[in-house]
């Protein structure tokens, strides 16, 4: 009764926080995720290598001359945009570029976001990306929150993995996808056109999906056509494996395509809850600060001044929980970082309970639930003991419908595991 009491409590807070800030809207024209390099001249691209493992495409193109500016300006985009071949992504080209592998104008150039100018000559190499099978799983179940001829929108459980990739070649979301639409097994590779969350996707300030560059994981999305045009689902977004919550998958090309150019130019209405350590103050606010990779640990992203990429989150606090030790607090996003919500609420000082990577588990955050003798040090690990995951749930999805144009919103409440993490604390 008590947790249905909390529950219902929060579920009353959130929507009334809702129809008090509205959804969140980001001024200026949206902007197309991809756009195709024009009037590329001399433009070539040969493969190497006998076997998977060491194929790599060599490739050489001139910037046109007789323009004001180069579009894509950055370098790991242009590139991507003249080349062709379907298994060299934007990831893939950038890393070659921070190898040392791209010259421009016969000098190496290490920085993707090198402006390109007119008339560059750029030459170089970059490993080709080996395609992966993802098998049907028709076993696995999948929470199903809509579904229609374009799109299937879906509650991602807390561990499931949203692709295969390396560790994870079954068991994942795309699996579960293919056995529901009772499609064949399909190859995997990376297009270069998917958005990463965790917290969102990873957008660059032009407005173009990275790829995962500087952004962890290297995303990927099966192809949604095949040869003889066979429908695949295509991944449009992420979430990481430990974070629950609402996700939409697309059924065809134009779905896909649709879905990601709302990505890009952050019109996809989505919020998120999280139970931090502390309360944050103010009770609402803004977090304006770049995120890059830790300098001290590349596995992780971290605020970097100076530094790292544009990202603002926007906070709320929905309830007070354990007598100030903690705090249900809901998100909403400006920009898309890989695991921006996790890194800003560590940044602030509020880590996400659970959340070993970025300072919110073990015997810290153990420490914090016990502060001024609200609980004892038992009971408070004892808790933390409740939970094997960042408490970090998308709970709302809002896009317009690919086919239909039509204003389409979703939620759904966190599971329940973060339900009783949060009733335990309440009773605090």
């Amino acid at each position: 009764a008590l947790m249905m009491a909390f529950a219902s409590t929060c579920a009353r807070a959130l929507a009334v926080a809702h129809r008090r800030t509205g959804p969140l809207r980001v001024s200026g024209r949206a902007r197309r995720a991809a756009v195709r390099a024009r009037s590329t001249t001399n433009a070539r691209e040969e493969e190497d290598g006998a076997d998977d493992d060491s194929r790599s495409l060599r490739f050489s193109m001139d910037a046109p001359r007789d323009v004001a500016c180069v579009t894509p300006s950055r370098l790991d985009a242009y590139i991507a945009s003249a080349l062709t071949h379907e298994n060299v992504s934007r990831a893939r080209i950038a890393l070659a570029i921070r190898a040392g592998l791209v010259r421009v104008n016969d000098a190496v150039v290490r920085k993707p976001s090198w402006a390109v100018r007119p008339g560059d000559a750029i030459r170089g190499a970059a490993a080709l990306e080996t395609p992966s099978e993802a098998v049907p799983e028709p076993e696995l179940e999948i929470d199903v929150v809509y579904e229609d001829s374009s799109v299937i929108v879906v509650n991602k459980s807390a561990g499931m993995v949203v692709h295969p990739s390396a560790g994870h070649a079954r068991g994942t979301l795309v699996n579960a996808v293919l056995g529901r639409l009772a499609l064949p097994a399909t190859t995997e590779v990376p297009l270069g056109r998917i958005a990463d969350d965790d917290d969102d996707d990873i957008v660059d300030g032009d407005g173009d999906i990275d790829d995962g560059v500087d952004g962890g994981g290297g995303g990927q999305a099966l192809d949604v056509r095949d040869g003889l045009g066979t429908v695949r689902p295509g991944i449009v977004h992420r979430l990481d494996k430990g974070t629950s919550g609402v996700m939409v998958v697309a059924k065809d090309a134009g779905a896909h395509n649709s879905l990601c150019d709302q990505f890009a130019s952050r019109m996809v209405r989505r919020r998120y809850v999280a139970i931090v350590s502390g309360v944050p103050s103010p009770s609402r606010g803004r977090i304006e600060a770049p995120i890059g990779r830790d300098p001290k640990d590349r596995l992780r992203m971290a605020v970097t001044p100076g530094g790292g990429r544009f990202a603002a989150s926007n906070y709320e606090v929905i309830a007070v929980l354990a007598q100030g030790n903690a705090s249900l607090v809901e998100w909403r996003l400006e920009t898309g970082r890989t695991h921006q919500i996790r890194v800003h609420a560590k940044h602030i000082g509020h880590p996400i309970l659970g959340d070993d990577t970025y300072g919110g588990g073990g015997g810290a955050a153990a420490n914090a639930l016990s502060k001024y003798g609200v609980m004892t040090p038992k009971d408070a690990k004892a808790i933390m003991s409740m939970i094997a995951r960042p408490m970090l749930h998308a709970r709302t999805l809002g896009f317009e419908h690919p086919t239909t144009g039509e204003a389409m919103d979703f939620s759904r409440d966190p599971p329940e595991d973060f339900a009783k993490f949060a009733e335990r604390l309440a009773d605090k």
